[in-house]
């Protein structure tokens, strides 16, 4: 019985990540940005079309900037109660 392991995703600042010769993503497929803003795809989708967050390149290229999903975040992030 085999099982398809997906890596557990979070959004890291563009940077070399420590003890590891990897560096974070500037861009983030349609697929990686729903896991890490906890939507479905075809929330993503909907989200690219009304300009909430931006892309970059088309068809299966088509990429979302680490800045674009920053930027969603902080607009819609829930106000704290004191």
């Amino acid at each position: 019985m085999s099982t398809t392991h997906k890596p557990n995703l979070r959004l890291v600042m563009p940077q070399r990540l420590t003890d590891s010769g990897q560096v974070a993503p500037l861009q983030y497929k349609i697929e990686d940005t729903s896991r890490l803003l906890s939507v479905s795809r075809r929330t993503v989708e909907r989200l690219i079309a009304s300009g909430e967050l931006s892309t970059v390149g088309a068809g299966k290229l088509k990429r979302v900037p680490y800045d674009s999903i920053v930027a969603y975040q902080n607009r819609h992030r829930n106000d704290e109660v004191n």
